[in-house]
């Protein structure tokens, strides 16, 4: 008995509905649980920068993109391994393939979902990681260059420096309202100041608040002065802290990490972070389809029992995390001999080569290995 092409194809939307569904509660879960620890790592910044809560929930979303491509192949390789092994149990596996369905046709709408999967990592890779990476070190250093953060809290009297006071009753990204200074820094010469409006800058390194329709009055000795004034500039006599930013390699596009030398962004010394940032965008999406493979040979080059089910599982679980580990141990030899990468190529073709081989050359994998059982 046969299966018409028509009913292969209902078969793989089944396998593959399954999986994509199992896919999205599972990394949904998992992308949870990996940006929840980011918020948790991050609070300093919401505590110590005078960051607003939602500022900073937005801050940490910047993230996601990043985690997606860690979190996604570990998914798929749970999902796939879980659906596989439920299918094999409730011996659909075995009906698919006593009606015709080859270990080829069982596995190929899994491979095609992780081809998929890993067409979409690079989209991240190469186009979103460093867009939201850019936006997400920007955040960061403003907040903490955030000149009226650092020295002034809204609605508190702010002692700057010794002799000056300052008050404001809001602060947002250096733009302050209801401005009151009291400046005592020259005995013989007091200002008050009253202004409605006031913009902190950095001028020649020194901080100063440019003040917007207010007024001034001054002590000299024993004189007093008044005045109003529509623009005013008043120094803190602050040194302000360094507002230049330098691109990390995470910020990068493939072409400015690999011409990172004659763009300016590394010297012979940073030169091998910059490759080995390039080599890691370029080999991680490919992990989508080394996990699927590992689960896919756990699940049919295993016996098909329940008992075995538990083994399979250690089976495909212990590949993986020693897969993991080869190639963790693969970026730290890069890191230090960057004439090393090739070899991590040749390792990710010689697996997937490797793989396929293995996994399609037996094509009645379940209905010998029944024959055999039954024959026991």
């Amino acid at each position: 008995m046969s299966l018409k092409i028509k009913d292969i194809k209902i078969l793989d939307k089944y396998i593959m509905k399954q999986i994509l569904f199992g896919l999205l509660l599972v990394s949904f879960i998992l992308l949870g649980i990996a940006w929840f620890s980011q918020i948790i790592r991050l609070l300093s910044y919401l505590v110590n920068n005078n960051i607003g809560f939602w500022a900073f929930i937005k801050m940490t979303t910047l993230l996601i993109p990043d985690l997606t491509v860690i979190i996604l192949p570990i998914a798929l390789f749970a999902v796939v391994l879980f659906v596989y092994n439920r299918l094999a149990s409730d011996k659909e596996l075995v009906i698919m393939e006593a009606v015709g369905m080859s270990v080829r046709d069982l596995a190929k709408p899994t491979l095609f979902l992780a081809s998929v999967f890993t067409l979409f990592c690079y989209f991240i890779v190469i186009y979103l990681s460093p867009i939201y990476a850019t936006k997400y070190r920007t955040f960061i250093f403003d907040a903490k260059n955030n000149i009226s953060a650092l020295l002034i809290q809204e609605g508190e009297f702010n002692q700057i420096t010794d002799g000056l006071t300052i008050y404001v009753k809001s602060s947002k990204d250096n733009i302050l309202s209801d401005i009151f200074i009291n400046d005592e820094r020259q005995k013989k010469r007091v200002r008050t100041i009253l202004a409605e409006k006031g913009v902190v800058s950095a001028v020649n390194n020194n901080i100063s608040v440019a003040l917007l329709n207010g007024n001034i009055q001054e002590k000299i000795q024993d004189k007093y002065t008044f005045g109003t004034f529509e623009k005013y500039t008043a120094d803190l006599g602050v040194i302000a802290k360094n507002t230049v930013r330098a691109k990390r390699p995470t910020e990068l596009g493939l072409w400015e990490l690999i011409n990172a030398k004659k763009l300016g962004y590394a010297n012979d010394t940073t030169y091998p972070k910059y490759m080995l940032e390039l080599h890691n965008r370029l080999i991680q999406p490919i992990y989508n389809i080394l996990f699927t493979l590992i689960a896919l040979l756990a699940i049919f080059k295993s016996p098909l029992n329940k008992r075995s089910n538990s083994k399979n599982m250690l089976f495909a679980v212990a590949g993986m995390s020693l897969l993991q580990m080869l190639y963790i141990t693969m970026l730290r030899v890069i890191r230090v001999n960057p004439n090393f990468y090739p070899v991590m190529y040749l390792f990710t073709l010689v697996f997937i080569i490797a793989s396929l081989r293995f996994l399609y050359s037996d094509k009645e994998l379940i209905i010998k290995r029944l024959r055999s059982k039954n024959e026991k």
